[in-house]
């Protein structure tokens, strides 16, 4: 988490020069609306990240009335940062893909180079140092831009880090310093200087590596407008203690610790952090009476402070000391305020939970809009298509007989081609439509464990609900994908509802062990929507634990899948509905029929779908559905 906050301050810092540096240069469109609105987005990113979603999909949905690159691809850099804020390195990674793809054929240097930051310092992150490397060397080629290329050139150094070069680390860290000795304020300093306490901590040259610490905190200013530019020392702090065994070393580091911190003014919960600290060590010794004066101090800085996870643990360690020394009114005074602290703790952890489900929510509205208009670009593209041909075919029309026979000509391919295009065209909105059914449906699944506050298991559910949507977001791109994928993507949908419904149903799910995955492709979600049903409509109303069985057979001409459920069947789940529910009619297996329909006209395929009563002669009469998916040959 500490890494994650120094990688989110560097980007914060470089991303903060804003679209007007961009718009200066040669042949970037100046607009006065759009900017400021991306501007307003950016302020309201972190504390109000659904009004900022809210603003960027203004900025998305007026790409119908006039396209301006430099502001979609900004748009979506800003997605990336939200995504960022809330720990979803997966899908801000693919946000600022997706702005890369816009920007590769436009001349805007300086936005590249701010993306290709934002992506080398993502995968910096996740240990991925070739990818790192090449996105940083990207950005210093094109930057002319002073503060971007001094965190490439920092990045570069934090690369070599990684990699084990700590000797070449540390001169690429002092080329940043001689190359901008000028140009780097205090704060940057201070990081370098933190950074090369770290290279010299793996050097196993403890001194030099104290005395790299203690300059980066002297030269760190006793001011700083957002709290995650302190994450440098933090780091350094933490790996240079770690590597300290001697617990005496260690106190009188610590005591250094808070002096200097106290002088430059650090956030209070980093004061309390080594206060904390501080006190274990006294206990390790058996000095109940400094441990108990450290742990008196923090408490004092926790009156107002928003870490109440840190609050709750001061107090407890403050019980804890009470009831050792016999003060057990005072330790029971301090178990309150812990209980007190701990229940603040859990209410903003469950806020937090809800903020990310509505950030989650909100995006998906964003892939939707995209989508949508990609549709209408197509239908734009295939109007002016028809308007050109219809005047070639007038001309052609007005000079002879023969010009007529070849203009009837064109008319007909033309006409086939529409009609083609057309097919292909409804294809996609049907996948476009599957995608919002299924991820709404899918989030609802995160509510029980936020009103359980089930912190882990909520965590747990989103992390793979994210993994899954970026498969859904991928897959929707695509007429046909692999039958391995899909597999992957049942089992993980599979994974996230029975973690749901785990008291209504359990599954087994069986595929032949030789199957060749290489001879087959499938229309992407096609087999999700009935395992859905099933769930959905047959399972969570049956009044004991049911059964769903997946199967999966190859035979000679076709791939053959079956999903029976024991559920309470089609006519009783139709029964149990709502007079709302009735007049709502959902879209998912309409849209597999029709999507099936097409592709084996479209294709030229034999897709065949049979669903039937699985058990006819029992109270609950279950659900069978057959699906044949023909083999290539």
């Amino acid at each position: 988490m500490g890494f994650k906050n120094y990688i989110l301050a560097a980007l914060l810092m470089v991303l903060s020069i804003g679209t007007s540096h961009a718009q200066k240069e040669k042949g970037i469109p100046r607009t006065k609306k759009v900017p400021s609105a991306l501007d307003r987005a950016r302020s309201l990113k972190s504390e109000k990240p659904k009004e900022a979603i809210r603003i960027i999909e203004s900025v998305v949905k007026s790409k119908r009335k006039d396209y301006d690159p430099g502001r979609d691809a900004e748009a979506y850099m800003l997605l990336g940062d939200i995504y960022q804020e809330i720990d979803q390195k997966g899908l801000a990674l693919q946000r600022y893909n997706q702005a890369a793809k816009i920007l590769e054929k436009t001349e805007l240097t300086e936005l590249k180079a701010r993306n290709h930051l934002a992506i080398g310092l993502l995968n910096l992150e996740e240990i991925n140092t070739q990818k790192a490397e090449q996105e940083f060397n990207a950005c210093l080629k094109i930057t002319k831009d002073n503060s971007t290329r001094i965190q490439c050139e920092i990045g570069s150094a934090d690369v070599e880090f990684q990699n084990g070069n700590y000797d070449k680390s540390i001169s690429l860290y002092d080329i940043v310093q001689k190359g901008h000795s000028t140009r780097l304020d205090s704060i940057t300093r201070s990081e370098i200087a933190a950074k090369k306490s770290n290279v010299y901590v793996k050097k196993k040259d403890l001194d030099r590596a104290k005395r790299f610490y203690f300059s980066s905190l002297n030269m760190f200013p006793t001011w700083a407008e957002d709290d995650r530019v302190y994450e440098p020392i933090e780091k350094a702090n933490r790996i240079l203690l770690d590597n300290i065994s001697d617990v005496d070393e260690k106190i009188e580091l610590r005591k250094q610790n808070i002096e200097h911190k106290e002088s430059r003014n650090f956030p209070r919960q980093s004061i309390i952090s080594e206060q904390l600290e501080l006190a274990d060590l006294f206990l390790e010794k058996g000095d109940i009476e400094q441990a108990e004066k450290y742990i008196n101090a923090s408490k004092s800085l926790t009156v107002n402070t928003p870490n109440t996870e840190q609050t709750a643990e001061v107090f407890r360690k403050a019980a804890e000391i009470s009831q050792q020394r016999g003060s057990y009114d005072e330790a029971n005074k301090n178990y309150k305020e812990y209980n007190l602290a701990n229940e603040q703790s859990n209410r903003k952890k469950q806020e937090e939970l809800e903020r990310k489900l509505d950030i989650f929510k909100d995006q998906a509205k964003i892939d939707i809009l995209d989508q949508e208009l990609k549709i209408e670009e197509k239908q734009e593209e295939l109007l002016t298509q028809q308007l050109n041909n219809q005047k070639i075919i007038i001309g052609f029309l007005s000079l002879l007989l023969l010009g007529s026979l070849v203009s009837f000509y064109f008319i007909m391919r033309n006409v086939k081609a529409k009609r083609k295009a057309n097919s292909l065209l409804l294809l996609k909105s049907l996948r476009t439509q599957m995608n919002p059914h299924f991820i709404f449906n899918a989030l609802n699944s995160v509510n029980n464990y936020i009103a359980k506050n089930d912190e882990k298991a909520a965590n747990k559910f989103l992390a793979n609900f994210s993994k899954l949507m970026r498969m859904v977001l991928d897959y929707s791109q695509k007429d046909f994908i692999s039958f391995e994928e899909e597999i992957h993507l049942i089992e993980l949908y599979l994974e996230l509802e029975h973690a749901r419904f785990r008291d209504k149903f359990d599954y087994d799910f069986n595929c032949d062990e030789d199957l060749n995955y290489s001879v087959v492709e499938i229309p992407p979600m096609l087999i999700q929507p009935f395992i859905e049903n099933a769930i959905w409509h047959g399972l969570r109303y049956k009044k004991g634990k049911g059964l769903l069985t997946v199967n999966i057979a190859e035979g000679e001409v076709h791939l053959k899948i079956t999903i029976t459920d024991d559920g309470i069947g089609r006519e009783k789940s139709k029964a149990l509905k709502t007079k709302n529910q009735k007049q709502y009619n959902s879209t998912g297996l309409k849209n597999v029929d029709k999507r099936i329909a097409l592709i084996n006209d479209i294709y030229a395929k034999n897709y065949e779908i049979e669903v039937r009563d699985a058990y006819p002669d029992k109270e609950d009469v279950g659900t069978y559905v057959s699906i044949k998916i023909p083999i290539e040959s």
